[in-house]
């Protein structure tokens, strides 16, 4: 089944949105990221994507009461990421009843203790590949490493990973469409479901993807945030 997940980021306890991942490029929004979690659920949505930015740029869990502040006041399921690279700080999102913890920057930092955090924690690990220009971007994509989509997602095939949630930094919060040929790409060199997230604007971004074998949802990030009654059009 096809997954429509919208996203939710934190910055400075604020419900924001970057362009292309730049911190000096922030959107900020009026809206409480409980109240907005609710109305995601209230207009169809089953599962909600949360990222920590701060988090993500800091290695910390930063914003981790207020995620646990989300999971108690709605039903949706909940995928988290940013700053999480240690077992503890897994079993912190797991423990507050999170249905999927994302791991990005651990994969290329330390990619032993990242497939032995996938198998104690089976099916709950999702990896989280940021890319640009075929190189993948760590610490809240202020850094471009020199590790390869190619290699990086050949290295994933062996983890006991959920699955992956790939971001075309170039197209994140542009709303100018995804990268239809970069994610064909990478469902294809994976064995793993791939969630595609970045530049998707409406219904007809969607059902492209929809299309590509081995992608199993897309994230929803600016395109609803600049007009949340508009989520329900995702579910019809």
């Amino acid at each position: 089944m096809f997954e429509i997940i919208p996203a939710i980021d934190l910055l400075n306890n604020r419900v924001v949105r970057l362009k292309q991942g730049q911190y000096d490029d922030v959107t900020s929004y009026d809206f409480s990221a409980v109240e907005l979690a609710q109305k995601f659920e209230d207009m169809g949505a089953k599962r909600l994507h949360i990222v920590d930015l701060n988090g993500a740029k800091d290695g910390t869990l930063v914003h981790g009461e207020l995620i646990k502040k989300i999971r108690k006041n709605t039903n949706l399921s909940i995928e988290v990421g940013g700053g999480i690279r240690t077992v503890d700080s897994v079993h912190y999102y797991i423990d507050a009843g999170v249905e999927y913890v994302i791991i990005g920057s651990l994969f290329i930092s330390n990619l032993d203790l990242a497939a032995s955090i996938s198998m104690m924690f089976k099916n709950k690990i999702i990896a989280g590949v940021d890319a640009k220009e075929h190189l993948v971007a760590t610490d809240g994509w202020k850094i471009k490493s020199s590790v390869t989509l190619d290699e990086l997602i050949k290295s994933l095939n062996d983890c006991d990973i959920n699955s992956i949630i790939y971001t075309d930094i170039s197209k994140d919060g542009m709303m100018q469409g995804p990268n239809i040929e970069m994610l064909q790409y990478v469902a294809n060199l994976s064995q793993k479901p791939i969630i595609a997230s970045g530049g998707i604007r409406h219904t007809n971004d969607v059902s492209e993807l929809k299309n590509i074998t081995n992608i199993s949802g897309c994230i929803i990030g600016k395109a609803i945030l600049s007009n949340p009654d508009q989520l329900n059009q995702f579910f019809i």
